[in-house]
């Protein structure tokens, strides 16, 4: 039986024994910590990393929603709190459930069922991940339009060319071939060390260009790529004589 690992954060001690007596009937759930503040719990759970965390929303040095916001761990969350009016900002954070004091034991159920589910689909897709990985899969961390961070696997070749974002050097733009765009909080070094094998190279100190992509080389200062609607690769003169000789060999 995989043992699911959980954590109760609320400031008022007889909703954390609740919360507890609630769980004693499911005996692949261990609490491996309780918190009665935001910040205790933000570090807490980054430290413990646990699958599960129920969590109030109202609770002093960070409220439920600002702690959840600076987890570098996400869990599965459900939300548990005597005040219905936060339940459409709180979804924000996809929950699995929203629960309401004084939690009924019928309605806790339901929301255990959804969280069993919940933590089986991810373990799922983390698995598949990991398989990936070992097949050359690429594991991207980037962030989507609306600044949420996501986790995709890309096939190296269908990377065209890598850049550091215009207004923020500390995010890269990878370029797919179908035209994709994903923005990845790492530096072009930090990139250049896991594209490298894959047969990327350095061309300018703000271009990564896979190999497999070059269509042309002009007057070895430009770089026309294959790959239909993407731009002129500038080749500077620090990087020209390694170009060449990677070509060559």
């Amino acid at each position: 039986m995989e043992i699911i690992r959980a954590v109760i954060v609320d400031d008022e001690e007889h909703a954390i024994i609740d919360v507890r007596e609630h769980l004693h009937s499911y005996e692949n759930v261990k609490v491996v910590g309780t918190y009665s503040d935001g910040l205790d719990a933000l570090e807490g759970i980054n430290q413990q990393k646990p699958d599960l965390v129920f969590v109030d929303i109202e609770m002093p040095g960070l409220n439920g929603f600002e702690m959840l916001g600076r987890l570098d761990h996400v869990p599965i969350i459900i939300f548990c709190t005597g005040f219905g009016r936060y339940a459409i900002d709180g979804y924000e954070y996809d929950p699995s459930d929203f629960l309401l004091k004084p939690i009924k034991a019928q309605r806790f159920h339901t929301a255990m069922q959804r969280a069993f589910r919940d933590i089986e689909q991810r373990n799922l897709e983390d698995r598949l991940s990991k398989q990936k990985q070992q097949f050359g899969y690429l594991l991207l961390e980037f962030n989507d339009l609306h600044g949420e961070s996501r986790k995709v696997n890309v096939w190296p070749d269908d990377i065209v060319y890598v850049r550091p974002q215009e207004k923020n050097a500390n995010y890269l733009e990878y370029h797919m071939q179908d035209s994709t765009q994903y923005l990845v909080k790492k530096t072009l070094k930090q990139a250049l060390t896991s594209l490298e094998p894959k047969g990327f190279i350095q061309v300018h100190r703000s271009f990564l260009i896979n190999g497999s992509k070059i269509k042309e080389i002009y007057k070895n200062e430009k770089i026309i790529l294959e790959t239909p609607n993407t731009p002129d690769i500038p080749v500077s003169r620090r990087y020209r004589k390694q170009l060449l000789q990677w070509l060559n060999s």
